[in-house]
This record gives C-alpha cells, structure tokens and sequence, in this order.
C-alpha cells in the first residue's frame, strides 16, 4: 500500500526490554529526515511485546483498517509479533525512502451475542471466541452451519477461531490447522459430552466461514473473545460468528509472508 504514514503511535509491553526498545525507536523516528511525531492516534500502531499486546493495540484502536499496525517481538513465540526489533530499526531507517510499504490484510471475524432480553452486541476477534459454560458448568448447544441445524452438542466449551487463532487455543484443543488460505473459521469443541438427553454429533473440527449458536436456555454460558470476558446483564442466548462481510486490519510485513514457514518456526523450532 502506498506509504502515507506520518504519525505512530505506541502500545508497550509492562517490562524493561520492551520500554528499551521503544525508546529506541522513539530516537530513530525523531532522526528521520521527515521525522515521524509520536501521537495518540497515530497512523502507525507499533506493538511491542507478545502477541497479548498486538491484540490490545487492534482492540484498543477498534479494528481501524485505515492504520497499520505492525507486531515487533520482545516476547516468545510471537506468532503476530512476527518483527524482530533488528528488522524494525533497519525499517525505520530507511523508512523515508519507501514509496510503497508492504502489508497484509488480516481478516476479522465480526461476532454478535444476541441476550434474552433481546439486546445484541457485537465485537470483532483478530484469534478467536470462545463460548463456555459458567464455572466449568457444560452448555448444551444447537449449532448452525449458516442457515441449516447441523447438529446438538454438548461440551464445556466451543472454541471458533479464525486464520490466525487456529493455532492458539485451538489447535491445543484438538482443533485443525487451516493452510487452505480459504475464508474460513475452525470451530472445536472443548471436552465434548455424550449423553442420552442428545443426538449422536460430531466432535471433529469443523470448518465453515459462518456459524449460528443456540444456547439451551436452561444454561447459562459466557463468552470470551481474543481472551477477553464480556459481561453482559442479561443470559446469552445466540451467538454467531461469521467471515461473510468480514472487517480487517492491515498489518506491516517486511518480507514475504507464509503461515506454513510460521507454524514450522515457532511451533516445531525449525529455521
């Protein structure tokens, strides 16, 4: 996209190596020959941390697909802070002489929770939701694939993940791994519960890029999106969670980017 950024704005981990590295950065965009001013709404969201911290930037800036946001790792993994502070520095350097600057839309899912008192609320997950019972109670669920009753499940929790959640909590809890670069969500099912109230359903991973839930109104279930609780003041009784219409960040990749060569790395600790 072409480079139009004139102000950054920073969102930095609580610990000494990060705040280092921010203030170095703050140096290098100062020394520029058209130096970049440090705003609270800046153009350029830097994280620097974890990946908690890239999605408290997205969050905080709600979603804005008109900034870009760029992950630089002082964390472990990393799987969105995917920019190591070396690169960054290189970047900001010769950042004056870009005329293009390359990005990558991250697509979100939009989720809307939908009360009993016929309130709605809607939010959107750069990972994943999670819908799960109260206390560890199980939730007893009919679920839709778009517009058609796929099956009754019953399970302590239903995880929905998007490209890049699916290899977080998801795929810890048996969930697929989506490489197909397809519009897609994966959802799973967190200890899947047989019993004769139900139908015989499938506990597999199922991928589709919209699914409607229906919560048994005798149970009272929560909803966790990017790891974060909502509250609400009412019980839940639907949520959906779909691709079709889908929002999106862009993100700052300063070379080619491959989920395949990311999974590879920062799972399996291959170079």
């Amino acid at each position: 996209m072409t480079n139009n950024i004139k102000t950054y704005q920073l969102f930095v981990r609580d610990d000494d190596r990060s705040r280092e590295i921010a203030d170095t950065f703050r140096h290098l965009f100062a020394q520029l020959s058209a130096p970049l001013a440090e705003s609270d709404d800046g153009n350029l969201v830097i994280a620097i941390g974890g990946d908690g911290t890239f999605l408290d930037a997205v969050s905080t800036e709600e979603f804005n697909h008109n900034k870009v946001f760029a992950g630089v790792n002082t964390g472990t993994l990393g799987f969105l802070q995917n920019i190591s502070p070396e690169e960054f520095c290189s970047f900001i350097q010769f950042y004056s002489d870009k005329k293009e600057i390359r990005t990558r839309k991250l697509f979100v899912p939009s989720i809307t929770v939908r009360l009993n008192n016929n309130e709605k609320y809607s939010f959107y997950a750069v990972n994943e939701v999670i819908i799960e019972g109260i206390h560890g109670h199980k939730i007893s669920v009919s679920e839709y694939l778009k517009d058609d009753l796929f099956q009754r499940v019953s399970a302590n929790s239903i995880c929905v993940a998007c490209s890049t959640g699916d290899t977080a909590f998801s795929m810890n809890s048996g969930g697929a791994i989506d490489f197909s670069e397809h519009f897609q969500l994966v959802r799973t099912l967190v200890v899947p519960i047989q019993n004769a109230a139900y139908e015989r359903f499938i506990s597999n991973p199922v991928i589709c890029p919209y699914f409607h839930f229906e919560i048994d109104s005798h149970d009272e279930c929560e909803i966790l999106v990017d790891g974060r609780l909502k509250s609400f003041d009412s019980v839940i009784s639907t949520v959906d969670v779909s691709l079709y219409g889908a929002h999106y960040i862009h993100k700052l990749e300063l070379g080619s980017y491959s989920k395949v060569n990311t999974v590879r790395s920062k799972i399996l600790g291959y170079n």
